[in-house]
Parts: C-alpha cells; structure tokens; sequence
C-alpha cells in the first residue's frame, strides 16, 4: 500500500501540470519585459580600461564571450541599460546588494527589479579567487526568493555550463513546480550540490528501486553526507511500514522535504512558507481557495501577470464570504457589469471592490485588469476618481486621464509625471515634495556621485532599488534620493512611473 499510495502522491502534480498551463507563462512574461523597457534613454557604454596600480589585485573580464555571469534572457539593450552595467564593482558587493533587497516595493519597482535580474550584461570584472558564476547564483537565488521560479528556471536552462549549484537550484525549482520527473532526470550523470546526496535517494524512490535508495541512505548517513532532519524525513518516506509518530517538520522545510511530506499524507500549507511554495498550490491539485491565495501572493510579488489572477477570480461562484471571497464577487460583478455596459452598475461595483484590493495593496493588479475596459466610460462622483487612478496606475490611455483629472494639486502632479511633463511647482502633500525635489535635483550625494562617475551603474541601480524599498514603506529621503538616482541614471520613464505609484497608493509600511 506504501508503494501505491507514494506513487499516486508523487504523481499527480506532473499529470496536473499535463492538464493545464503552467502557473506562469516564461514567454508571457519574457514579451511583457521587452515591450515596458527600463529608461530608453540609458546610453550604451563601451567596455573602460582601468589603470591597475602594481599593489591593486588581477582582474579579469571575458570580452564577448558567454559566461555564467553573463547569462540573461534578453540584451541590455533592449531594456535600455548599458552591457557594461557592472563596470568596476567586485563581484562580492554586487551579490550581496543583491541578496539585501526586499521585494516589497511598489509593482513598477518590482517589475524593474524582475527584468534587472534576468538581462543579460557583460560579465563583471574577477578578482583573484573569485568564482565564476557568483553573481548568477545570486541572481538566481533572488527571483527564487521573490517567486519568480519559470524566470529562474529559463536562467539555468541558458547556461554555457552546468554546475553542482545551478542543478541542485533546478531540482528545487521542478519540485515546486510540480515536475518531479524533470528533476529527477536532470540529476541523471550530473554534478550535485550540498543536498545532491539527498535529492539521488529521493529519486532512486521515485523510480521505485527501495533498495538502493535505502542503502544510499545508510551510508549518506555513515558518511555524514546528508542533513539529520532530512534523513529523518526519507527514513519514514522509505520504510514500508508507517512510523507510529509523525515528525515535525524541519524548521528550515527545503521543496524535496515539502514534497515527501505531502507523499506521507501530512502537507504543510504554504501560506506560512516562503513565497516560492505558493506555486506547489497552482498545480490543480489544490482547493480554490488555496490557489487564488498563492496568485495573490505571487501578483503582489510581481512575478505573476495579473491576466492571470483574473482567470483563478473567474473560476467559479464564491463559496463563502469574507476575505478573498469578497474579492473574488467584487471582480466578477464588476466584470458582469461591463459586460452589460451598465453604467449605474459599473459605479457601484468600481466603489465596492476599490478599498477591498486597496487593504492588500493589489491596486495595480486590479487597475491592469480593468483599467482598459473603464477607460471610456463615463462614470461620476467616486467611481470617476478610481477610473482615473486606475488608468495611471495601468499606463495607459493618458489622454482619456487627462480629461478625468480631478482638480486637486495632487492630480495635477500625477498627471505631470505620467504624460512625461514638466513638474507643476503648486505644494502637494504626501510624497509630493519629495518627488518635486528629486526632478529638480542636479547632484547626487556621495558615494552615489563616485559610483555614478566611475560607471558603476549596476551598485547605483542595486542601491537605489533599496532605496525605493524604503520609499513604499513612507521614507521621504529615500524616495528623493531614489528617484533622483534613477533619472542620474537616465531611467526617467521608471522614475516617473514609480512616482506616480509612490503619490498615489501612498504606501505607510
């Protein structure tokens, strides 16, 4: 009965997978990507070459030649920023900028962050004893972090190489994208990392050879070759008879771990673990209400196009109310009524659904979904000012924003920011200052003016995305600062974006 009943569990989510897209769509995104570009008006720039004194470190760089670190789904240029991004930074202080930043930014922030990570630059300049590869894995683990598994996942697949590190990241991103097979066969002859011992027994189970898997287990263990939580885990996962105690997940869960869990009948949610297990709920396997909670973490990540939240919304009829039931009515109503092109109903779902994505900062998510089909309504009161907040926060249809403006100094700056216009000098509350100080800022402070002299325009953007971090939570320094370092950088088209998210969801932590 053990041996059925694992193999049905592990089964299932590759026949799911067969009956339905994936979760997120690798060329949806990837065509999005390059037709909203960071800054056009970033220059391209010419590899520098920098005097080395006789004491200062080797360095070295690969001219035109594909590299680990080199490894992107599109050019630099076709995002606007500089191959030579990287310039003189050490690989070391771009990877830890990297691992510091906090996903929790305003959605044109993250949009930026998600594109960053997957361009490809010219690979950055080695010190001696620097590994190769580093910046990637770094990269890599970043979008794994913040969910971005398919983008991560084609990251790996354009590798010039593979390595040990690379592999055991593409068992762990299969895993929870439900392709137990894939990583499995992956595994096959290649290099494995530190949890490679772990991942060969999880696997030789899989194809059903008990034995070996359990004698692979003893001597990993003998050898001190595997985690004790994880032995423990595949122990009870490969004995033939079920443990009369159940035990504890590991306090650090890995997806393999998840994954035996759910094949010993004890899942663990993943509303309480890291944003990259919300996939594991997409794969059909789970109830409704677990699948909109995870594209809702994923939307709000940034990682998931919001098309695509709309299609979980529309699945069915509510089944309860109260929290995303509330959302998930409020989104078919409204769409029923623009369906029926009822004005009056229209309103009044716009009015109700509003503060509902407002409370779990999905605004964006929803003004993407609908901001279009609004657009030429003709709507008063509340409703009109949501119809025109939505159409700036989608980007698009300014000229029909234009005539929506409310008459508020507030407005008028959004509006200024959007359409690419001269500031308005009027007094505005909130971010407003802040914002108009960084457009009329010339400068900017060290060491952001050394790193911007120096071409090291890869730790200015990795900064100043920190920055913006701070800037969604309400830090006004950092917001000036931010969006001052971006136009510095010539991204004017982001700077404004995020400041006009920045004014008009008004973020407070």
């Amino acid at each position: 009965m053990r041996v059925a009943g694992l193999a049905l569990a592990l089964c299932l989510p590759g026949v799911a997978m067969a009956q339905q897209n994936a979760p997120l769509s690798a060329i949806d995104w990837l065509e999005q990507a390059l037709t909203q570009p960071i800054g056009p008006s970033a220059p391209s720039r010419a590899p520098q070459t920098v005097p080395v004194a006789p004491a200062a470190p080797i360095v070295s760089r690969p001219l035109e030649q594909a590299t680990l670190d080199s490894t992107g789904l599109f050019s630099a240029s076709r995002i606007g920023l500089p191959r030579e991004l990287w310039g003189q930074t050490p690989v070391a202080v771009l990877a830890e900028g990297i691992a510091a930043l906090d996903a929790n930014m305003v959605p044109a922030a993250q949009r930026m962050l998600v594109r960053l990570l997957t361009a490809e630059f010219a690979p950055p300049l080695l010190a001696e004893g620097d590994a190769p590869g580093a910046l990637l894995l770094a990269r890599l683990d970043k979008l794994i972090e913040i969910g971005a598994l398919e983008q991560a996942s084609q990251l790996i697949e354009g590798a010039p190489t593979q390595t040990a590190a690379l592999n055991t990241r593409a068992f762990d991103i299969a895993l929870l994208l439900g392709e137990e097979d894939r990583a499995c066969a992956r595994l096959e002859g290649q290099l494995a990392g530190t949890s490679g011992e772990a991942a060969r027994i999880f696997c030789l189970a899989r194809r059903g050879e008990w034995q070996s898997a359990y004698a692979s287990l003893g001597a990993a263990r003998a050898l001190g070759a595997i985690d004790s939580a994880e032995a423990q885990l595949l122990e009870r996962f490969l004995e033939e008879e079920d443990a009369e105690h159940s035990l504890p997940p590991p306090q650090r869960l890995s997806p393999m771990g998840w994954r035996v869990l759910e094949a010993l009948g004890e899942s663990v949610g993943t509303s309480t673990l890291p944003v990259a297990f919300a996939h594991a709920d997409l794969r059909g396997t789970s109830g409704w209400r677990a699948q909109i909670d995870a594209a809702e973490r994923l939307t709000r990540t940034g990682v998931m196009q919001p098309e695509r939240l709309m299609g979980i919304y529309s699945q069915r009829r509510a089944a309860a109310s109260g929290g995303v039931w509330d959302r998930v009515r409020a989104v078919q109503a409204l769409d029923a009524a623009l369906v029926g092109a009822d004005t009056a109903a229209i309103e009044s779902a716009l009015r109700s659904a509003w503060p509902l994505f407002e409370a779990v900062e999905m605004e964006s998510a929803f003004a993407r979904i609908f901001a279009e089909r609004l657009a030429d309504h003709s709507l008063t009161g509340p409703a009109a000012r949501v119809q025109w907040t939505m159409l700036l926060l989608a980007e698009t249809r300014l000229d029909r924003a234009a005539t929506l403006a409310p008459a508020t100094a507030q407005s008028a700056l959004a509006l200024a920011l959007a359409s690419g216009a001269a500031l308005p000098d009027a007094p505005v509350p909130g971010f407003g200052p802040a914002i108009q100080a960084a457009f009329n800022t010339t400068a900017l402070p060290s060491p952001e003016s050394l790193w911007l002299a120096q071409d090291e325009h890869g730790r200015l953007l990795l900064d100043t995305l920190a920055l913006i971090g701070d800037a969604s939570q309400g830090d006004m320094l950092a917001t000036e600062q931010s969006l001052a370092a971006l136009l510095a950088l010539g991204l004017e088209r982001d700077a404004r974006q995020i400041a006009v998210e920045l004014l008009l969801l008004e973020r407070r932590g």
